[in-house]
């Protein structure tokens, strides 16, 4: 009612002042006026005080009265919304004042990395581990985000990461469906469930890219103690998530694909290395300078095991297990527990036989796979993460999306108690989905649709043909494929036809809801972290 009230307001006194009154002299000189003669007096009758001029005046007048009302609406719901938009912090992290009121009233703890506006995707990086605990308490239903908070820091991030993980994921895909990201990005940007065994949070990996490497480096460098190293490690908490991981998920690969005496083997030496790392003697133990060889050895095998099993891979592996013993035994570790090794009478039996590592247990389940995956390319992209992702559209989506965690919004509710909502949208003689024929046709100046999206989209394109499996391919060969060719004008029509835009963003709606929905099922229902690694 205020919004109306303050509409008339402005539109009253502007139409008076600015509309009628200037006309109200004039109007009175033209009824006065008598005996004019009028090209057109046939059609006027006489003595009615110049009526049809008069409404000749004031039609436009009346007219522009009528149509002004929508552009006063127009106005004051562009103002009322940007101070609307400016008061609820949309798209923008909180003050540090109002995140101080926030803190007070809700007794919520926030980093101070959530006091400063996502710009860039550098920030974006910085920013990422404060992300899942501003999406629990702030996008996910209160029931959730209320549930039972573990007292372990780490633990707590566990929690956060694992509800945050299927949103972030979904995004992902959505990006790589849209051909935004290639096969690759998507990989690095991909968020792993955080709910099997593992003993931390997993972060995606374009986060810890390189860091491996530089902690090599640190190593080799290092003439300190363990400690100083740690500590020096830890500055970049990014690059102490990645040497953690790989550290655990080396311990767990190795034990799942071995048995007998090579699983002995592997059991003892890392029993001695967690022995070192609490007595902080990790440096007396083993020669750091070999670690980057000790590094290499474990990417060879790590790049078999990421592929399907085949008798020739079997053996590779097995070839690369001992590669990595030989290594770790007579390089790696300090003499005393190297002749502890060479000394033990089960594994010389089975050195001297020729059974160490020679039954390979593949890991042929979908966690240990992407563990395995995730080892890999931990170990061997060197990608600065200021790189990932290069598409400057799904940079902007990602810290739209990241700022809005932020932002002041009401309570998250339940799909079961959300309002049923339609989505209409003005359609007449468009083109929704163009046809291979208007692809392919030349304009004036000899250039088709698909050539000039071709060119504007170099990026978008190449990764167009990643996902359908296609190398640099012509209009002549996509008519081959009748899936290559409806995809082909999907990707033309999402570039240059608004409404197929709009047909699909609606669309992301229902993949929302259902996504929500999924988690308040697996939350609220009872499955928290046990089951949700098997969906």
């Amino acid at each position: 009612v205020i919004f109306w009230l303050v509409i008339f307001a402005c539109k009253f006194p502007f139409a008076y002042y600015l509309q009628i009154r200037p006309l109200v002299v004039p109007t009175n000189i033209i009824v006065q006026l008598h005996d004019l003669q009028y090209s057109w007096h046939d059609f006027v009758s006489k003595g009615n005080r110049n009526a049809l001029t008069i409404l000749s005046l004031w039609a436009p007048v009346v007219a522009i009265y009528l149509m002004d009302i929508h552009i006063w609406y127009t106005l004051l719901s562009a103002l009322v919304g940007g101070v609307m938009g400016a008061r609820g912090r949309l798209g923008e992290v909180l003050s540090t004042t109002y995140a101080f009121v926030v803190i007070c009233k809700l007794d919520i703890t926030l980093t101070c990395a959530n006091l400063m506006q996502i710009r860039s995707i550098e920030m974006l990086h910085k920013r990422f581990e404060s992300f899942p605990e501003a999406f629990a308490k702030t996008l996910s239903p209160q029931r959730i985000s209320s549930r039972p908070v573990p007292q372990d820091s780490e633990a707590a991030t566990k929690m956060y990461a694992s509800i945050f993980s299927p949103f972030w994921n979904e995004i992902i895909k959505s990006l790589r469906e849209e051909d935004y990201i290639s096969n690759r990005e998507m990989d690095l940007l991909m968020m792993p469930s955080n709910c099997g065994t593992l003993r931390l949070v997993q972060w995606p990996l374009f986060l810890l890219t390189s860091k491996i490497m530089l902690a090599n480096d640190y190593a080799s460098d290092c003439k300190d103690s363990q400690k100083e190293l740690w500590h020096r490690i830890s500055k970049d908490e990014y690059m102490a998530y990645a040497v953690k991981e790989c550290y655990y998920s080396a311990e767990r690969i190795l034990k799942s694909i071995v048995d007998g005496e090579g699983k002995l083997w592997v059991d003892r030496l890392f029993q001695y290395l967690n022995e070192s790392i609490g007595r902080d003697s990790l440096l007396v133990t083993i020669n750091l300078k070999k670690l980057q060889l000790v590094q290499s050895r474990l990417t060879g095998l790590t790049g078999l095991l990421i592929r399907d099993e085949t008798a020739d891979r079997k053996a590779g592996v097995t070839k690369a297990l001992r590669e990595l013993y030989e290594v770790v035994t007579h390089e790696f570790l300090a003499p005393n527990l190297r002749e502890e090794f060479d000394t033990w009478q089960l594994l010389l039996r089975a050195r001297n036989d020729g059974r160490l590592f020679s039954n390979i247990l593949w890991p042929n389940d979908l966690e240990m796979k992407e563990q395995v995956k995730r080892l890999h390319l931990l170990l061997t992209v060197k990608d600065s993460a200021a790189n990932i992702p290069k598409n400057l559209e799904a940079q902007r989506r990602l810290q739209f999306f990241t700022n809005s965690l932020f932002m002041d919004m009401p309570e998250a509710k339940p799909v079961s108690e959300m309002i049923p909502f339609c989505v209409f949208t003005p359609y007449y003689s468009e083109t929704v989905l163009y046809s291979m024929s208007e692809l392919c046709v030349d304009n004036e100046d000899g250039i088709s649709i698909l050539f000039y999206l071709q060119k504007i989209f170099p990026d978008e394109w190449a990764n167009f043909l990643e996902r359908i499996g296609r190398g640099e391919s012509s209009e002549e060969d996509f008519k081959e494929s009748p899936s290559d060719t409806l995809e082909l004008r999907f990707w033309v029509s999402y570039r240059g036809q608004t409404l197929a835009r709009t047909v699909r963003g609606m669309m992301y709606y229902r993949r929302a809801l259902m996504l929500q929905s999924y988690l308040e099922k697996r939350y609220l229902g009872g499955v928290f972290i046990v089951l949700c690694c098997r969906k």
